[in-house]
């Protein structure tokens, strides 16, 4: 029998632990693959959500209008307004207010101010600025001056046009989100 000296014992090495390069560059790659797969979808998802919460951020202002003309026994007010104070003639993707009194009112006090939004773009079917603004009387019926329009909301890419929607107003101001498909804004 062969005795080993003491000092000749050697301690067994500690397993390595990690990733070698090749199991690195497989996982790199994998992940590039499937970025690229989803950054379409991403891109779509991203435009239908923008086209969806204007159109109904906005159907929500012309019903908090309406409810509130009602609650204050006054006219109230909704239109484009890229200041936050007054209405101006801006499409509404620059924001609009909702304040009591009506359209020509030099100091209204403002019920709602809603930012700007970035990724679409509107246009009313009719667009002289008199029709964009909607008044709502104490009795919670529009103006007689108002005789229904139709919000047309895009995405901002072209590609994406399908997925616009339209708020119809009819003289009521009943409004109605429908999705025609393309984009009606020339």
């Amino acid at each position: 029998m062969v005795k080993l000296h003491p000092c000749a014992y050697q301690r067994p090495r500690p397993q390595q632990s990690g990733f070698t390069i090749i199991e690195l560059m497989v996982v790199m790659v994998l992940v590039a693959v499937m970025a690229m797969l989803a950054t379409p979808s991403w891109r779509t998802l991203q435009a239908r959500n923008a086209i969806r919460a204007l159109a109904n951020d906005y159907t929500l202002s012309v019903y908090f209008a309406r409810s509130e003309a009602v609650r204050q026994n006054a006219p109230v007010t909704i239109c484009p307004s890229s200041d936050g104070a007054t209405c101006t003639d801006s499409a509404l993707e620059n924001g609009w207010v909702v304040f009591q009194g009506l359209s020509d009112a030099a100091a209204p006090v403002i019920l709602q101010d809603t930012l700007p939004r970035t990724g679409v773009r509107t246009a009313f079917s009719t667009n002289a600025v008199a029709n964009r603004a909607l008044t709502f009387l104490p009795n919670g019926q529009p103006a007689a001056n108002f005789a229904g329009n139709t919000l047309r909301v895009c995405p901002a890419d072209a590609a994406f046009d399908n997925l616009s929607r339209d708020v119809v107003m009819n003289r009521t101001a009943r409004l109605t989100v429908v999705s025609p498909g393309v984009c009606n804004i020339p």
